[in-house]
């Protein structure tokens, strides 16, 4: 009977200190997993293919599902993890990845791409507006010809 409790007692302890990984690093893919990172920059190539296709229209469909196929979203994960590592300690990076697997965290996961979205919209009125100022203060001082 002790030796089952034993085995239970380490059977449970090793699966309680999975949650997190080895190292800081192995943390910080976590991190970018739980928050969403990976599947963001996986849509971001996903959206860029299309405008690349708009600018340089004379470009056979194969070619660019052969790009696709190159994109290799762990590649840029890894790339990310020294600048995370820089800026965060690895408890921090606990403590983030704990919120992200929240129901809060969850949610903002979820939410995050159609806000992105629809602020970029916001931004890119607010922008094109400011710049037609912009543009109408220059000719009416005399800085621009109309």
């Amino acid at each position: 009977m002790k030796k089952l409790i034993f085995v239970f007692a380490i059977i449970i302890g090793t699966s309680a200190f999975g949650v997190y990984g080895q190292t800081k690093n192995d943390d910080i893919i976590k991190l970018l997993r739980v928050s969403g990172s990976d599947k963001m920059a996986d849509q971001m190539m996903a959206a860029l293919i299309p405008q690349f296709k708009q600018i340089i229209p004379d470009i056979p469909d194969v070619f660019w599902v052969r790009f696709k196929q190159k994109i290799n979203i762990d590649e840029l994960l890894l790339a990310c993890v020294p600048a995370y590592s820089k800026y965060y300690t690895h408890d921090e990076i606990k403590q983030l990845i704990k919120f992200y697997e929240s129901p809060l965290g969850k949610r903002m996961v979820e939410v995050t791409p159609l806000l992105t979205q629809e602020t970029m919209a916001v931004g890119q009125k607010w922008g094109e507006k400011l710049g037609q100022e912009i543009v109408n203060d220059l000719i009416k001082e005399g800085y621009v010809n109309n």
